[in-house]
């Protein structure tokens, strides 16, 4: 915790009304599932609330914010209780969002992305440098600078590590290459085909290698043939390939449905029919 942050803390138990308590906007957990509340709330309802939620008293003498323990009160909401037993823990605003975060980053339950956005939030509002909140979270820095990287990933593919559709591990892979097209690429090939993280690495590879080719390929394009296809492109309403290799090439024209098959074949003067 930073230095001019720091100050002495005091706790103290007692119960307190659930429509007093209100949840901590650094709360980095955001999804949870619906059986695994409605678990706990059979749990509560038969043996009670056996580890407290940590709240702070706000400065309206009424209300308290959570620090740790959101699932509990929700799932003591489900449950039907009126008030629970917390503990009232007296600290700053900035000290509890850097429990708040901190305190949950640790647990098990949270999904990397959930973690990764707790990790900037501490580094954005808090002003921790990677090593330094490495050393407070024991982790090592280059796993906080992974977590982080996830964030710098297509929104679809961040759902989809947040949904556990696919793992870390995944995720890694897919960063290993640039370029959100072909992170996409790979992420449908996962997907679709199941790939384990090796296999996913290995896909990642041969994307990299054969992008590189194409980068080379690029250079030495015979841009006459670009106007060429540009120029048919126009002339046709539709998306014109030409790739050539010495003397020799192919044309592609893509078309969208029957109908605009119709279409082209008219502009060629070729049959639907013999």
């Amino acid at each position: 915790m930073k230095q001019d942050q720091q100050q002495s803390e005091t706790e103290t138990i007692k119960e307190i009304l659930l429509e007093h308590i209100v949840v901590n906007p650094y709360q980095p957990r955001r999804h949870f599932a619906p059986e695994e509340l409605t678990e706990l709330a059979q749990s509560i309802q038969s043996v009670g609330l056996i580890h407290p939620p940590v709240v702070r008293p706000l400065e309206d003498g009424i209300t308290y914010e959570l620090v740790s323990g959101e699932r509990r009160y929700r799932a003591s909401q489900l449950a039907g209780l009126k008030q629970i037993p917390v503990v009232v823990r007296q600290s700053s605003h900035a000290i509890s969002a850097q429990a708040a975060l901190i305190e949950n980053i640790q647990r098990v339950d949270l999904n990397p992305i959930e973690i990764a956005k707790a990790l900037r939030s501490l580094i954005e509002e808090f002003d921790y440098q990677q090593d330094e909140l490495a050393t407070r979270l024991g982790k090592k820095r280059s796993t906080v600078a992974n977590y982080l990287r996830l964030l710098s990933l297509p929104k679809n593919i961040q759902d989809s590590v947040s949904c556990n559709t696919i793992t870390m591990g995944h995720a890694k892979a897919i960063l290993s290459i640039d370029g959100f097209e072909k992170q996409n690429l790979l992420y449908e090939l996962i997907v679709r085909d199941e790939l384990n993280v090796r296999e996913a690495e290995d896909a990642a590879l041969r994307i990299s290698q054969k992008a590189k080719k194409q980068s080379l390929v690029y250079v030495n394009r015979d841009f006459y043939l670009e106007q060429i296809a540009s120029r048919m492109q126009h002339k046709l309403g539709t998306k014109v390939t030409i790739q050539g290799k010495g003397k020799k090439g192919r044309i592609t024209i893509d078309y969208y449905s029957l109908d605009d098959l119709d279409r082209l074949l008219a502009i060629f003067d070729v049959p639907a029919s013999g």
